[in-house]
């Protein structure tokens, strides 16, 4: 069964709130991969400044009264990788959306004090009613892309010639390194010319690099 959901990007710029407040003032780049309640877990990038920068991104987030522990788990000159343990009193941007019926699809990106969540909710109705109350909670509350698909992304943004082709050429090894396969004979196996299947393919390389490019902007 295929589930309907709507999914957009939403930027949501807080005031008083640790990590957007940190960088709006220090050129760095938060990536938060993981949460497991209080526990977060991300990767902190320095946009110039080097690795000055996250060091002062990550001394002055321990002295947020909002954190409870911050700990570096991997460090190299360019990204920082970190454990941070937190406490709001008036709950998170992702906790807000949690309880409005719908989900973050992480990664969440922070950059230039604005948090920017990939949001999926069950219907435009309970999207408008998280949309009012983040914006009667935060400064500014922002619907930058929005479109309804399947939770399947082959549902969503393939077309089902484009789909099979895929799929065969997945389970064939085309896809590996080197090579299990030739594109030629994918296309005897669909009965179709050599110059068809690639170009199916083609279409859809572009449309699932489209797909997930559209995530990270």
């Amino acid at each position: 069964m295929i589930i309907l959901v709507v999914q957009c990007t939403i930027q949501v710029s807080p005031e008083n709130y640790y990590s957007c407040d940190l960088t709006r003032k220090i050129p760095v780049r938060v990536t938060i991969v993981s949460i497991n309640g209080d526990v977060g877990f991300g990767i902190i990038e320095a946009l110039e400044g080097g690795e000055k920068s996250i060091q002062t991104y990550v001394e002055e987030m321990s002295l947020s009264p909002s954190i409870e522990d911050v700990k570096v788990t991997y460090k190299s000159p360019k990204a920082y990788w970190t454990r941070v343990v937190h406490r709001m009193e008036s709950g998170s941007i992702y906790e807000t959306i949690l309880k409005n019926d719908c989900m973050t699809r992480l990664p969440v990106t922070i950059q230039g004090g604005i948090q920017y969540h990939i949001v999926l909710a069950p219907s435009n109705d309970l999207l408008k009613k998280l949309l009012r109350e983040l914006k009667s909670k935060f400064i500014s509350a922002k619907l930058v892309q929005i479109r309804s698909n399947p939770l399947s992304p082959f549902e969503s943004i393939l077309t089902d010639r484009q789909r099979e082709a895929f799929l065969l050429a997945f389970q064939e090894g085309y896809y590996e390194m080197p090579r299990r396969v030739h594109i030629a004979e994918l296309a005897e196996r669909l009965g179709i010319k050599r110059v068809a299947m690639q170009e199916r393919l083609r279409r859809v390389e572009f449309r699932i690099m489209s797909d997930f490019a559209d995530g990270l902007i």
